[in-house]
């Protein structure tokens, strides 16, 4: 009999759990997530948007109709001239550089006398040899005393020949001493156009100079208060003569402060002038010079015209106002912040000159001062710090998860 065998069990296959690869992959997003969160955040770019500085047009100055002139100012330069440039007597302007010399030797401060000098029989015959020559003169008698001050009030108001001669003198030891302090004094300042002649007054044509080193001179001349409290009286009281009164009897007219007339055979008019203009809240010191004008009076005339046009050549200009938006900070998750000026950048400008703008950003900030912005139109410059309207904003979780 044929048994016929039982069948073997027939097992199901079994089915492979996912859970391990669900959870090897929760945990690489995991990890990749918490990587990418924690990565540095991209630097925000700030840039700025800056409109081009409107042009100006070059004033237009009442020059004289002839001869030559320049006008200069504190912190501005050389502003123009006019005529030629050739070298020309300097007349008793002269006695600003004899004047400054002496006050470099020996300086002074607002209200001290400094020294005194006595008048010796020297100083008496070169008194009476230059009277027979012309001229303005201050009498002098033997064993007179005149302090540093005095000295400096006989050269600048009545335009004392003889004093400027006697300063050299009684300073530096003889005119010969003088010349070579001058001009090397005139070197320092690189008034290379001006030469010392034969004197110290500028009596003599031999000493020369241009108006444009002349308002150099000027410029040299304000930085010195004693000097422009001399030159801007109107009289002083000295010894043996009483009260002197100033050649320059335009002061006070268009800003004028000072400072020296000049006039000889050779330049029969000249003026050098000392002058403020206020523009924009700021004070200008001006200085400027007239040569070859026909005589003193036009050499005047022409310098008071001269200095009332400067005035209207300088503008105030606002080139950003506080909190104006100036640019913008851009991030990689989408905020954006203006950049704004955290002041008021102004700057008065001679009309014509280019202003130009320059800055400096620090990129990554994320709050407060960005940066600078600085103008300039020749050498006037302002600044003003650039800063964040507000704090950037950070990004958002989801984004420092997921992003790329």
């Amino acid at each position: 009999m044929h048994v016929i065998a039982p069948a073997r069990y027939q097992q199901k296959p079994h089915k492979r759990s996912k859970q391990p690869y669900v959870v090897t992959t929760l945990v690489c997003l995991l990890a990749l997530g918490t990587i990418n969160f924690c990565r540095p955040l991209p630097t925000p770019i700030a840039t700025l948007t800056l409109a081009t500085p409107a042009a100006s047009t070059a004033p237009d100055l009442a020059w004289p109709g002839g001869g030559q002139a320049a006008v200069a100012a504190a912190g501005y330069g050389l502003l123009g001239t006019s005529g030629d440039s050739r070298p020309l007597a300097t007349a008793s302007i002269a006695k600003v550089i004899t004047a400054l010399c002496v006050l470099q030797k020996q300086p002074l401060t607002l209200g001290a006398t400094g020294p005194s000098y006595t008048v010796s029989a020297a100083d008496v015959a070169r008194y009476e040899t230059q009277v027979t020559q012309g001229g303005s003169l201050l009498p002098v008698e033997q064993g007179e005393k005149l302090t540093e001050y005095q000295a400096l009030e006989a050269l600048m108001l009545p335009s004392a020949n003889n004093i400027a001669d006697s300063l050299a003198a009684w300073v530096f030891g003889g005119h010969s001493n003088y010349a070579a302090y001058a001009t090397s004094f005139l070197q320092q300042h690189g008034l290379d156009n001006t030469h010392i002649g034969v004197d110290a007054s500028g009596y003599d044509s031999s000493t020369t100079s241009t108006a444009s080193d002349l308002t150099n001179l000027g410029l040299l001349a304000q930085r010195n208060p004693v000097l422009m409290e001399i030159a801007g009286k109107t009289e002083a009281t000295l010894p043996i003569v009483g009260t002197v009164t100033n050649y320059d009897t335009i002061l006070g007219q268009n800003g004028i402060t000072g400072l020296k007339t000049g006039n000889n055979d050779v330049d029969t008019g000249a003026f050098l002038f000392t002058a403020t203009a206020h523009i924009g809240g700021q004070t200008i010191p001006l200085t400027g010079s007239v040569m070859g004008a026909p005589d003193l009076a036009s050499a005047l005339s022409d310098s008071s015209q001269l200095a009332g046009s400067l005035g209207r050549g300088f503008e105030s200009v606002t080139v950003v106002s506080a909190g104006q938006s100036v640019g913008n900070e851009q991030t990689a998750w989408g905020a954006r912040v203006p950049i704004t000026a955290a002041s008021d950048l102004q700057l008065v400008r001679w009309k014509g000159t280019p202003l130009s703008l320059k800055h400096q950003l620090n990129q990554g900030v994320r709050s407060g001062v960005i940066g600078e912005l600085k103008a300039s139109a020749g050498q006037p410059e302002a600044h003003t710090k650039l800063q964040l309207a507000r704090p950037l904003p950070a990004p958002s979780f989801w984004w420092r998860l997921t992003r790329h």
